[in-house]
């Protein structure tokens, strides 16, 4: 039996960074992502799982379950919000004896609901300075996130481009 549970609001760690929400304007994908990886690289010593739930509300489909870099990520069933499956998750871990679970999220209706169940809270934001403390930033920038955009324009040699020149100027002739 597991210890130690962090349980993470996703989409509102992502809210709560400025950085991370540029990067989901341009792809929710990956500002997941780069939240996912600054999330596993957070030492070990703060839960023995860490559990990263996004809302898949928008989306049909049934809950969803994976592990990226030893974050257990969920995406919930249609129709649940990050929200309530974190107070159902945290029902059913609990057992004052052996847990000690650790909510991240800025959502004031949650919280009341999960200290009632006995498990702490902190805010996503708390949880942003507890990973700079720990020199996890956010990996990657936005600018190397737009480096990877396909570029609109072509690179051409200089060959071509002198074959261009000399047709613009009308002074190619064909042998």
């Amino acid at each position: 039996m597991k210890e130690r549970y962090l349980i993470i609001d996703g989409y509102n760690m992502i809210g709560q960074s400025p950085t991370l929400s540029a990067v989901a304007k341009e792809s929710l994908e990956e500002a997941r992502e780069q939240l996912l990886d600054a999330i596993a690289n957070y030492n070990a010593l703060i839960a023995d799982e860490i559990v990263c739930v996004f809302d898949a509300y928008e989306q049909s489909g049934i809950e969803r379950e994976y592990v990226y870099h030893g974050v257990k990520t969920v995406f919930t069933k249609e129709k649940e919000t990050a929200d309530s499956f974190i107070e159902r998750y945290v029902y059913e871990l609990y057992d004052k004896h052996t847990t000690h679970i650790t909510v991240v999220t800025s959502d004031m209706s949650e919280q009341h609901a999960i200290f009632g169940s006995g498990a702490y809270r902190i805010s996503s934001r708390e949880m942003w300075r507890d990973l700079k403390e720990n020199e996890i930033t956010v990996s990657k920038s936005i600018d190397d996130f737009s480096e990877k955009k396909p570029r609109t324009r072509i690179q051409l040699s200089n060959e071509i481009l002198e074959e261009f020149e000399k047709i613009r100027r009308g002074n190619h002739h064909k042998d």
